[in-house]
């Protein structure tokens, strides 16, 4: 399969929690809350992380486990789609990212993944992604789990109830290190589970960028 477009990340960076805002300038100033400080703010605001929570318990891979005794605990990496800006006020309007929420409970850890959208100022849209760590993005998740289910046989006969149960990053072509800011160019891997209706088939996934979009082709499974 070729040419599925996708946005490059601008960037990938860890948010710390408690980040302060307006701190002191020397003389005794307030300084002007930088635009990663005001993004820190939107993340740690309560109404979104409640949003976040929410969407990230939808996963369908989490609803299968039916575990009602998890606990949920940030992950600290954020993965940016589109630059976050903000009005003369603060408030965003516009963005979108990627975070992440690691569930734990019944014998399970499981990342979640959440997608949060700026829809207008100070408005935010938000809605699971793929569980696991997958560096994929939305278009490319989409157009990558049709590939996947036909590559692992296609679903059983009568199945309506399929899913992504996990994904794996396995690392760039060459032996690049991290991911990389602005456009992704290397070659890379992914180990994608499937659940089939309770059958767990392994595909294993190559993403190749070019300048048409990202091909992708299957190296393996089980």
């Amino acid at each position: 399969m070729r040419g599925v477009m996708r946005r490059w990340l601008v960037a990938v960076f860890l948010i710390v929690p408690g980040l302060a805002l307006g701190q002191s300038a020397p003389g005794g100033a307030a300084a002007q809350p930088t635009s990663a400080q005001k993004f820190a703010a939107v993340m740690q605001n309560a109404g979104h992380r409640q949003a976040v929570l929410s969407d990230a318990e939808l996963t369908p891979a989490w609803v299968a486990l039916g575990c009602k005794t998890a606990s949920f605990a940030e992950a600290p990496e954020v993965a940016v789609y589109a630059p976050v800006k903000f009005d003369a006020s603060g408030a965003p309007v516009a963005g979108e990212w990627r975070e992440g929420v690691v569930a734990t409970g019944c014998g399970q850890r499981m990342q979640l993944n959440v997608l949060t959208e700026v829809t207008g100022p100070s408005t935010l849209a938000s809605g699971a992604l793929l569980p696991g760590a997958t560096i994929t993005d939305p278009v490319l998740q989409n157009a990558a789990q049709a590939y996947a289910v036909r590559a692992a046989g296609g679903l059983p006969a009568g199945c309506k109830d399929a899913f992504v149960a996990n994904t794996a990053f396995l690392g760039f072509s060459g032996g690049q290190k991290g991911l990389p800011q602005g456009a992704i160019t290397t070659p890379w891997r992914e180990d994608w589970v499937l659940d089939l209706c309770g059958g767990l088939k392994v595909v294993r996934l190559q993403f190749s960028p070019g300048v048409e979009g990202i091909s992708l082709g299957v190296v393996g499974g089980r």
